[in-house]
């Protein structure tokens, strides 16, 4: 579990990474997951107040679970035969978008 109690903070999954708790109180939270991922991975972000933005590989195929409060939530991500993740987001105030990375 990473966690950041005041201000934004990004977090960078290495590759082979699998699942990862994170969570961020009081400023936006960025993921960056890498295209290696095992079968079965899954994001949990978890995001009081701030803006959340996932990036993912290319092709994912995301299923987005949680809930958001007051604010939007937005994929925007081609599916095709990427890998898998499940994507469990919460926030209570602010945004959660999940797009896809630039490279």
């Amino acid at each position: 579990m990473d966690f950041a109690l005041v201000g934004g903070r990004q977090f960078t999954l290495q590759q082979d990474w699998g699942h990862d708790l994170l969570a961020s109180v009081l400023g936006g939270t960025r993921v960056k997951a890498s295209a290696t991922t095992f079968p079965g991975a899954s994001i949990t972000v978890v995001t009081v107040v701030g803006a959340t933005e996932i990036q993912v590989p290319r092709g994912s195929r995301i299923r987005l679970r949680g809930f958001t409060l007051l604010g939007s939530r937005n994929i925007d991500v081609q599916s095709s035969d990427g890998p898998e993740i499940t994507v469990r987001a919460f926030s209570l105030f602010g945004s959660v978008t999940v797009k896809e990375s630039l490279t």
